[in-house]
């Protein structure tokens, strides 16, 4: 499967694939960085360090996010519509 994401000049992307591999897209900027690329460089980081991603994971919990459900079997098997926002 191919998809294609359409990334703008400004823009920051992680990719965080099945296999655990991590593909980013940073703007290059010289001055000050937009919030957008400062949250996907940390991200970024926290994904190479355990510790990071403890402490970001714990962080999560005790603020009571909730996961979202697991992805679909398939992409042609759509969620139930009502949960959808």
């Amino acid at each position: 499967m191919k998809t294609t994401i359409r990334i703008a000049p400004l823009d920051a992307a992680l990719v965080i694939r099945a296999n655990g591999t991590l593909e980013t897209w940073m703007p290059h900027i010289h001055g000050d960085p937009p919030p957008n690329a400062l949250a996907a460089s940390a991200l970024m980081c926290a994904f190479c360090d355990e510790r990071i991603m403890s402490m970001i994971t714990q962080a999560m919990d005790a603020s009571g996010y909730e996961y979202p459900d697991p992805p679909p079997t398939s992409l042609t098997d759509p969620r139930d519509p009502s949960r959808m926002q």
